[in-house]
């Protein structure tokens, strides 16, 4: 063997060992390398370098079958880049064909939760936890994606077993979440609450406090707690404003809650617009808060409301409409803007259109009244009705309240009565509604709001003695209600106790002067403090009978002053008839001046007059008084030197009569009254007239728009002397039986515009003379506006015998009665 071969025999094995060192070297530095750059990369992706590590996770896919830590690593971090899509892409593609860990499975049954399949998501929880059934992690994303697929209850049963083995601050938030889902709202409070205790420092958990408290519309401690536990880098200007929104709009929702002291019942309402103003300062220069901004408007129409401020919430509701809708709760305050301003029409169709939206808010909107008054005020009266009817139909008379063993009076079945009773009295069926009011009270003595409302169905019968006893029994109760106090103003008004009138005007106007009752009251006194305006007369067309002669012209002009000293009232006037006779033509012209007296049950005119007539002229005189027994009853007397009712054409032939009279008068209610006249006169040329008169009103029938009465009368007379120049039959009687309809053609509030018609036919007797019909119709219309103005005009028909021979008088007459 050569030394070369022998030598080279004995490097061989050196050089192979040195060689394999080598190229294992070689190799683990590059696999060193390999590992260094890929834990690189997963270290950047989690410091948010996603897209540099899902690039290369995409490029290898291309090359190579990763593995099954390649692939988790790839599903986590598309997880955490929010890209949902991706990772289901991924793990479809994946997981047929390869066993991955757990955490690949949370990643994909995450992302499936995050895109609404529920059912993928629930059954990888369920695999997790199959495999590792401790699992905290997978325990939490089981129960709330269970919650989040509506399956509440199956996930609040876990929730609460899992606090009951472990009640760890987590567990206890993460129940609340669920509890919060399934509305559960005061259990998800106690529960954000237990997991506070537990991590009492968890500024987190503050914030997740406040979103339990908002949820339990406890807006003001849910913007505390926000503001004390912002999370460290979260951006919470939105949820701040929401928050800002939600603690100023529960200011709106106390303000309509009645106050325990009136002097405090617009200290919230002012509050929240005072911090609406604040907050609308800050936002309208952002772009990103146009959304809060407008939605700080359209709350704030609530406070408005509360505060009376209604043209502002129009104004404020149409700049709001004209960038948007509106929702519907604020559609609500414009709608009783629009009825305190007396437009119930826009009123009225604001609110079907929020019905016809949502049908579920029919029965709240008909239970808070306005939905009713504003069709009621609409003069859609049996639409109104029914509409108390349903509501009364599904509004129990008791309600069960949580936490209470027994059931109690529902608020809201009274607040349907009072709508019955409205209902009832525009029906014009007053004893119905009083029935109802009394039944109510009766039953409720305690509660004065059902004894006021009794006492305006007795106000509104015309017994004002009646309500003001009631009042007055009821005023122990709350003697500073002003709904009591406005109601004994209008019945001090109707007992003319002014005095009374004037301190409870004063009273409820300095106290609630924006009350829509209040403000009634006060413009009724308003009225009752004006001059007063009385023009009566009528004009023969064509008239051929012995009393009336032909083209007769009757005018009566009087003239009030306003009242003073409380009880005092001054007068002047005048009046001139005209008429033409067979002897020629009659004219008397009357010139007087008097005082007005009114005091509780008694009224009483004094007047002195100047009397022009056919033969010359005289000084007359008349005295008048009245005097109310009760609500029932009245009686009045009058005397007169120069009276009235002379026949014009005694007058024209010198002959001048006094006279004295009375009556009693009974009315039971608005549909009953009987009264009972008698009258005497002593005329100069020696002549004795008595007169005797009863007259009715019996109701026959009501309705919202037609009122008909039967008004039978029964007259007689008789005269002492025969052969007068002027119509004196010995003696006669009168029966005419008549109905009077009254038809309401149009009515906005206090102006009213009725037509009136009236109808009877009867029978005259006349003494040593043959009985005839009486036949007698008219028609006429009325109109009243704004409790200042009554007036109205008619054309009569009448005809009747006169010493046996029938004779018609056709007329037109008119009255005014103005108040200025």
């Amino acid at each position: 063997m050569s030394f070369v071969n022998s030598h080279s025999s004995r490097l061989n094995p050196i050089l192979f060992n040195l060689l394999k060192s080598l190229v294992y070297l070689s190799f683990s530095g590059s696999v060193v390398a390999a590992e260094s750059h890929y834990d690189t990369l997963i270290i950047n992706a989690r410091q948010g370098d996603i897209s540099t590590a899902t690039s290369w996770f995409d490029g290898q896919s291309r090359n190579r079958v990763l593995t099954a830590a390649e692939v988790t690593d790839w599903l986590q971090i598309n997880g955490w880049a929010g890209k949902d899509a991706e990772v289901r892409r991924v793990w479809e593609a994946y997981s047929p064909t390869m066993s991955l860990p757990d955490p690949a499975l949370k990643a994909a049954a995450k992302s499936y939760r995050n895109l609404r399949q529920w059912q993928t998501s629930v059954a990888l929880w369920r695999q997790v936890l199959q495999r590792s059934p401790r699992d905290d992690d997978a325990c939490s994303g089981l129960i709330l994606t269970l919650a989040d697929a509506g399956q509440t209850k199956i996930a609040l049963e876990l929730a609460a077993s899992r606090v009951k083995r472990e009640p760890t601050a987590n567990h206890w938030r993460e129940l609340a979440w669920v509890q919060r889902i399934a509305g559960k709202h005061p259990d998800s409070l106690f529960s954000i609450v237990q997991a506070m205790r537990y991590a009492p420092q968890d500024k987190a958990l503050r914030y997740d406090y406040s979103d339990m408290l908002s949820s339990n519309n406890i807006s003001a401690p849910a913007l505390n707690a926000l503001e004390n536990g912002k999370p460290h880098g979260v951006q919470t200007d939105e949820r701040q404003r929401q928050r800002e929104l939600e603690a100023a709009a529960e200011l709106v929702r106390l303000a309509f809650i009645s106050s325990t002291t009136e002097n405090e019942r617009f200290v919230v309402a002012d509050r929240a617009l005072a911090r609406y103003a604040t907050l609308m300062n800050q936002w309208q220069t952002f772009p990103s808060a146009k959304a809060s901004y407008r939605h700080a408007r359209i709350d704030r129409l609530g406070a408005l409301l509360v505060r009376y401020r209604m043209e502002e919430i129009i104004s404020e509701y149409q700049s709001l409409l004209k960038e948007g809708d509106v929702p519907s709760y604020a559609r609500r305050w414009v709608a009783s803007a629009y009825l305190y301003l007396k437009q119930p029409e826009k009123a009225e169709q604001m609110l079907s259109t929020i019905i016809q939206e949502d049908p579920s808010q029919r029965l709240p909107i008909v239970r808070q009244g306005d939905f009713f008054y504003s069709t009621m005020e609409s003069e859609k009266v049996e639409q109104a009705t029914q509409l108390s009817v349903q509501a009364e139909e599904k509004t129990p008379y008791k309600k069960r309240v949580y936490g209470l063993p027994t059931l109690i009076p529902n608020d809201a079945w009274v607040a349907i009565q009072y709508l019955r009773i409205q209902s009832l009295i525009s029906h014009n069926d007053f004893p119905a509604a009083q029935r109802l009011a009394e039944r109510l009270a009766f039953t409720g003595p305690g509660n004065q709001e059902l004894n006021v409302r009794l006492a305006g169905v007795y106000l509104s019968r015309g017994w004002p003695r009646r309500a003001e006893t009631l009042l007055k029994r009821v005023e122990l109760l709350e003697p500073r209600s002003f709904q009591l106090e406005t109601l004994q103003g209008l019945t001090a008004l109707e007992l003319q106790e002014w005095r009374q009138l004037e301190q409870l005007t004063d009273d409820t106007v300095t106290r609630y002067p924006d009350d829509f009752s209040v403000k009634r009251l006060a413009r009724l006194r308003q009225v009752h403090h004006m001059a007063e305006l009385r023009i009566a007369g009528a004009q023969g067309i064509k008239s051929d009978s012995p009393t009336k002669g032909m083209n007769d012209t009757e005018i009566d002009a009087m003239l009030y002053s306003p009242p003073f000293a409380d009880h005092w009232r001054v007068f002047s006037g005048g009046a001139f008839n005209k008429s033409d006779f067979s002897d020629g033509r009659a004219t008397h012209r009357t010139f007087r001046g008097g005082v007005e007296f009114t005091d509780r049950d008694h009224w009483a005119e004094a007047e002195l007059s100047h009397r022009n007539f056919g033969s010359g002229s005289d000084i007359g005189a008349r005295l008048s008084y009245r005097y109310d027994v009760n609500d029932f009853w009245r009686v009045g007397l009058n005397a007169e030197r120069l009276m009235r009712s002379t026949p014009l054409r005694a007058l024209k032939n010198g002959v001048t009569a006094n006279g004295a009279g009375g009556y009693v008068r009974w009315r039971q209610s608005e549909r009953r009254s009987w009264q009972a006249d008698l009258s005497h006169g002593w005329f100069s040329d020696g002549n004795r007239r008595q007169e005797y008169t009863l007259s009715g009103q019996e109701r026959v029938f009501s309705s919202p728009f037609f009122v008909i009465n039967f008004t039978p009368s029964l007259s007689m007379g008789s005269n002492s002397r025969q052969n007068t120049p002027y119509y004196n039959p010995r003696k006669y009687v009168a029966v005419l039986p008549a109905l009077a309809i009254d038809h309401l053609l149009y009515r906005h509030y206090q102006t009213e515009w009725h037509q009136e018609i009236t109808s009877g036919v009867g029978r005259y007797w006349q003494k040593s003379a043959s009985a005839g019909a009486i036949t007698q119709l008219g028609y006429g219309q009325r109109v009243r506006w704004n409790d200042v103005l009554d007036t109205g005009v008619s054309a009569q028909w009448d005809k009747r015998p006169y010493d046996g021979k029938r004779e018609k008088n056709v007329s037109l007459s008119f009255d005014l009665n103005y108040r200025f």
